[in-house]
């Protein structure tokens, strides 16, 4: 059965990123101390209030 917990932060300051897994969805990453390695989720947040227009294909002039 897989453990999961709360992870300290003196354990996350000493992981090593080994490789994105699962189509971009989860991490691995390596605890060099223990030995252990973690699945990571991972979370996307879209910034929608920071967007910016990067081309057009209406043909107005502004982007395209």
């Amino acid at each position: 059965m897989n453990k999961k917990y709360h992870m300290k932060q003196e354990i996350i300051n000493r992981l090593e990123y080994k490789e994105e897994t699962h189509a971009g969805e989860i991490e691995t990453w390596y605890d060099p101390v223990n030995g252990d390695y973690f699945h990571i989720p991972i979370e996307i947040v879209r910034d929608w209030d920071n967007s910016e227009v990067i081309g057009n294909d209406k043909g107005n002039g502004d982007n395209d």
